[in-house]
C-alpha cells in the first residue's frame, strides 16, 4: 500500500516529524543529485563526452532526462543558512561546493537518510514524554526504538530492564509483528539498503508506527483538537 506524504491528515500527532521528515530526505536527495551532477560535469566538460558517461551507469530513462535537462539550481535566495541574533554571524550552505563535499565525505544518501531518522526517533519520543502517557507494550517500544536511535542505530539494553533469569525484557515491547527482546543487542534498528535482511525494520515502518501510536492513545488527539 503506498500513501502519499502530502495526503496525510494534518492533525495527527505527529504530522509535523514525518512531514519534515520526509522533506529533509528530499532535500538531502537533491543534494546528492547536485553533487553528482556537477561532479560529472568537472569530470567531463564537453557535452556529448558528458552525455556517454551518463549513459554508461544505466539509469532509467526519466532518470537521464532529468540530469540531462538540468540548467538552474536553487536561487541563492533560497538558500539556507544560520544567523546569530545579533545577525553578526552567519554559517550560510553554498549548494553547489556544498554537494561536491557531500559527495566526497559519503558513500551516498542511505547513511544521512538513516542518521536523519535516528534523530526524529529521539525527538518524536521527546515530545510524547511531555505527555504523561499510561505505561503499555507500545510505549516501552517506542523507549527502545529510541535508545538504538541514541546508541548509533544500534539496540543497546541496560540491565536492569532484562529479566536474568528468563533473559527477556522486565516490561514487554511489541508493536504488530515486531518484538523486542535482549538477543537483539547490537543489532541494526533500520536497513541499510533493500537487501539487508538483518536490520530490525526500515523506515516506512517507523512512520507507519507514529500514524498507529495515537490509537493507543487517543488523548494525544484529543490534546491537539484543544489546542
Amino acid at each position: 500500500m503506498e500513501t502519499l506524504i502530502h495526503t496525510l491528515n494534518k492533525n495527527s500527532f505527529f504530522y509535523d516529524y514525518i512531514t519534515t521528515l520526509a522533506y529533509s530526505q528530499f532535500g538531502i536527495n537533491e543534494l546528492f543529485s547536485r553533487g553528482f551532477y556537477l561532479q560529472k560535469r568537472n569530470e567531463f566538460p564537453n557535452y556529448l563526452e558528458f552525455i556517454d558517461e551518463i549513459r554508461q551507469f544505466n539509469f532509467p530513462e526519466e532518470v537521464e532526462e532529468e540530469i540531462f535537462r538540468t540548467q538552474t539550481f536553487t536561487p541563492r535566495i533560497f538558500v539556507s543558512g544560520f544567523v546569530s541574533k545579533n545577525q553578526k554571524t552567519v554559517f550560510r550552505l553554498d549548494p553547489n561546493l556544498s554537494a561536491l563535499k557531500f559527495i566526497d565525505d559519503t558513500r551516498g544518501i542511505t547513511d544521512t537518510n538513516i542518521r536523519l531518522t535516528h534523530m526524529t526517533i529521539i525527538s518524536a519520543f521527546e515530545k510524547i514524554m511531555q505527555q504523561n502517557l499510561d505505561d503499555s507494550h507500545v510505549l516501552q517500544f517506542f523507549r527502545h526504538i529510541r535508545n538504538a536511535s541514541a546508541h548509533n542505530g544500534k539496540f543497546h539494553f541496560d540491565k536492569k530492564v532484562i529479566d536474568p533469569k528468563n533473559n527477556v525484557l522486565i516490561k514487554k515491547a511489541h508493536w504488530k509483528e515486531f518484538n523486542i527482546q535482549p538477543s537483539l543487542q547490537g543489532e541494526r534498528l533500520i536497513k541499510e539498503n533493500k537487501d539487508d535482511k538483518e536490520a530490525f525494520w526500515d523506515q516506512g515502518d517507523f512512520i507507519e508506527f507514529l500514524l498507529d501510536f495515537e490509537n493507543y492513545y487517543p488523548k494525544l488527539v484529543e490534546n491537539i483538537d484543544k489546542n
